[in-house]
């Protein structure tokens, strides 16, 4: 379901699974975000989300912002340990993180090397060869950051106390 920006608009304890994907990304507070997704659990419901981090607090690299921008997204990334800290400070428990960075890595050079072939020749008589070149473009932008670690893709998990 796509909502709105800002609290979910469901009473308090209605879900026991929250899951997202790819999506989390874009909202910037993630303390708000643990505290929204706690309170619309219900006791001993479970967050399971997988999205795009950064691999350090701070301002992001000269190539990880150019990715980013590349992609033309609205990015709040978080590195792994302030999504642990703000699931903690919701009050989660078994609050974990793991990163699919050495998996993606691999999947994105797959993806890459399948646009520069058979695959992106198919799709640009479709889409366009712009647009398989321009997607081309941002994979060999991201394929450095996620070597330097800089991109993570991570599964995060918590559990609301029963």
């Amino acid at each position: 379901m796509k909502v709105a920006p800002g609290p979910l608009p469901f009473p308090p304890e209605t879900f026991d699974v929250v899951f997202s994907k790819d999506s989390i990304v874009h909202i910037p507070d993630k303390h708000a975000l643990m505290r929204e997704v706690f309170r619309v659990l219900k006791p001993g419901g479970r967050f399971i989300a997988s999205d795009w981090l950064i691999g350090h607090d701070g301002e992001p690299s000269a190539q990880m912002a150019d990715y980013i921008k590349s992609e033309g997204l609205d990015f709040g990334m978080a590195s792994p340990g302030r999504y642990k800290a703000a699931m903690e400070a919701a009050g989660f428990l078994e609050a974990k993180t793991t990163s699919r960075n050495a998996w993606y890595r691999e999947v994105a050079r797959t993806e890459l090397d399948r646009l520069r072939g058979p695959v992106g020749e198919a799709a640009a008589k479709i889409v366009g060869a712009d647009f398989v070149a321009e997607n081309c473009g941002i994979w060999e932008r991201m394929i450095p950051v996620l070597d330097a670690g800089e991109h993570c893709p991570t599964h995060l998990r918590a559990v609301k106390p029963a």
